[in-house]
Formats: C-alpha cells, sequence, structure tokens
C-alpha cells in the first residue's frame, strides 16, 4: 500500500492568534483536529499524520501539504480548524486515486479555494533488471 503523508506546518499563527500570542499556535491546533479526526476514520492507516516547522507560506496560514510516492503533492493553504471535515474528505479521496488526480469538480470546497501549489509527481528513476 502507499503510504500517504499529510503535512501539515505547526507554527502556522492565523493573525488573530498572532496578536493574542495564544500559547498553541494554529497550526498546531489544526494538527491536533486532524490527528483526532484521523483516529475517528475508517482508513487512518492510509495516511501518516506528520508535523513540519515550516511549509515556507507563512503569509497564508494555516498550511499543510498532501503526498505521497507517484502521486500529484497538493499544498494547502488558508486553512483552520474548521477545514478538518473536508481537509479528512479530500485525504480520503487522494489516497482512493491512483495518481492523486482527485477531479476538481469533487473536491471539497475548502481544498478548492485553498490550493496554493500542485506539484507534480517525482519522477521514478529507470531500474534496469
Amino acid at each position: 500500500m502507499t503510504q500517504h503523508t499529510l503535512f501539515v506546518c505547526v507554527l502556522c499563527r492565523s493573525s488573530k492568534s498572532a496578536q493574542e500570542k495564544t500559547e498553541s499556535s494554529a497550526g498546531q491546533s489544526l494538527f491536533e483536529q486532524l490527528q483526532q479526526g484521523l483516529a475517528a476514520c475508517d482508513w487512518p492507516e492510509a495516511i501518516h499524520l506528520h508535523p513540519v516547522r515550516c511549509l515556507g507560506a507563512c503569509g497564508h496560514a494555516c498550511v499543510v501539504a498532501l503526498a505521497a510516492p507517484t502521486k500529484l503533492t497538493f499544498i494547502l493553504s488558508q486553512l483552520s480548524t474548521a477545514s478538518v471535515p473536508e481537509l479528512l474528505q479530500f485525504s480520503g479521496q487522494y489516497v482512493a486515486c491512483a495518481e492523486g488526480r482527485v477531479p476538481y469538480k469533487e473536491r471539497p470546497e475548502v481544498v478548492r479555494q485553498g490550493i496554493h501549489a500542485v506539484l507534480p509527481p517525482l519522477p521514478v528513476p529507470n531500474v534496469e533488471p
């Protein structure tokens, strides 16, 4: 089975949390909500949730990236804990699509609006027998 990884920037701060200087960043809260949501899914073993310290889109917080070998990589931005149900829905769709090409019209609204970048799959080196 292909290993899918959902990277979540745990340092992302929404403009509101940055002003309030809250203990937990918006990214950390998003990570925790996704962790709880994945535990309740029928397919939690299909996705590895991985915290990262920066995805380089700080002006577009909160940011996640969904990646797997031989699949498109989606970088999604301007997310919040309210995005969790749709992120989980999209993650399930992504797992089910061979190349990660979830049809645009089938993607949840938060994903359609939050696409920061879509990267092609990394090339797989040819291995001669």
